[in-house]
């Protein structure tokens, strides 16, 4: 089992908050634009992350069950969020990750940058692919890894199989219909997937 909790500096982590504040500073390009963000398309398309993540953090309603799982909470766990703020499914799962774990006081809410911090996607990849968003849950005290999830609900994994198996083969279209499916659901499935995850990492 990976220490890479306990070995990685704290200055590598940001709070959401910081990790907003993050966001704003290159879409004002406080930080000079570098890297993806030399791209006009990704820094037009991250603006719009930030839309959808405002969208999100308003209209996220905290399912009974997942809350009540959350506050039985007895130990310190630390969520660790692997994302970037390019990242279209990150724009709707960060801020989903946050609400939840801001329900109880018992979760410490971190963020790691993807592209900073290959350590942690090496350890943490998709089928083999630097996938994000990426939940990974640590017992706080010892550093234990308790479980993952992401980088999106299994629903919308398979309706995106679905949609390319139908003839969808424009890119485009099917980026619009994945924020228009999360706009729809609002992070239900997220919840859904989260409580049976955190049942797991209770037991």
């Amino acid at each position: 089992m990976s220490d890479i909790l306990h070995r990685t500096s704290l200055n590598c982590f940001l709070s959401f908050d910081d990790y907003l504040l993050l966001i704003e500073n290159i879409l004002s390009e406080k930080i000079p634009r570098t890297g993806k963000y030399l791209n006009d398309k990704t820094f037009r398309y991250t603006r719009s992350n930030l839309e959808r993540m405002q969208l999100g953090l308003n209209k996220t309603v905290l399912q009974q069950k997942l809350y009540n799982a959350l506050t039985s909470l007895k130990q310190d766990w630390v969520w660790v969020v692997i994302t970037e703020p390019w990242c279209g499914d990150a724009s709707w799962g960060v801020p989903a990750l946050y609400l939840v774990a801001s329900a109880t006081q018992k979760i410490d809410f971190r963020i790691v940058l993807r592209d900073n911090n290959q350590e942690w996607m090496k350890l943490y990849q998709t089928n083999g692919a630097d996938s994000i968003p990426k939940l990974v849950c640590f017992d706080k005290s010892t550093g234990k890894e308790l479980g993952t999830w992401g980088p999106r609900p299994q629903v919308l994994a398979n309706d995106m199989v679905r949609w390319v198996s139908e003839g969808e083969a424009d890119y485009t279209q099917i980026v619009r219909k994945l924020h228009s499916w999360y706009e729809q659901d609002m992070s239900r499935e997220i919840q859904i997937e989260l409580l049976d995850k955190v049942k797991v990492w209770l037991s």
